[in-house]
């Protein structure tokens, strides 16, 4: 079933949003990848993609982590990174959870490249659900200035890793953040893309 949810053809080749051929893309227009190089992924966010990623971030199961992470794999095989860094929870969260869905894929994908894990984010505050809020605005800024350096990013070329991009308004905040830090580029990597929601005819990045 998960052949079924591949990214494959009609999405930008740049973010990997749904777009039509004889039309730019949207999401970059409105600076979806703002402080981001390249976006990879497998999957649409969508039938049994999604339930696996549920159950990845709310029922700490690991088993739902492998198949994601293989794929993952795919997306960036043959690509060079000087480390993978996962988007970070907040303690309180982290808590509640039990595991970082973020961080587990990191560390499987970690073990067939080789590419090293580094931590180098920490969230400031423990912001709301980005799920909950449907406004470009809310979004953005409920994780604006969210995240902060953990460790020296100076130079290099990395890979920003999550389960999924809904908005990108994390992986925004994210990348920033990095990028602020002097990191070379930030690319971001996830096992899934939603699609961007539209609301009155203004697309929400």
């Amino acid at each position: 079933a998960l052949q079924y949810e591949r990214l494959m053809s009609g999405v930008c080749l740049h973010c990997l949003s749904p777009r039509r051929s004889d039309h730019p893309c949207e999401y970059c227009a409105n600076g979806g990848m703002q402080h981001l190089r390249a976006a990879y992924a497998p999957f649409h966010y969508h039938g049994v993609v999604q339930q696996l990623v549920v159950k990845l971030k709310f029922g700490a199961v690991d088993d739902a982590a492998h198949p994601l992470a293989n794929a993952m794999l795919d997306s960036i095989f043959g690509i060079p990174f000087d480390a993978m860094v996962p988007v970070p929870l907040h303690a309180k969260r982290l808590s509640e959870r039990g595991i970082n869905q973020a961080s587990l894929l990191c560390d499987i994908l970690s073990t067939y490249t080789s590419i090293p894990v580094l931590h180098a984010l920490f969230r400031t505050r423990n912001t709301k659900r980005q799920s909950s809020m449907f406004s470009l605005s809310k979004r953005s800024s409920n994780v604006d200035g969210a995240f902060r350096l953990a460790k020296e990013v100076k130079g290099l070329h990395l890979l920003l890793v999550d389960d999924v991009r809904t908005s990108g308004a994390t992986a925004r905040a994210c990348a920033k953040a990095l990028c602020d830090g002097g990191a070379a580029e930030v690319s971001l990597l996830t096992a899934a893309v939603a699609p961007p929601r539209k609301h009155k005819g203004v697309l929400h990045v």
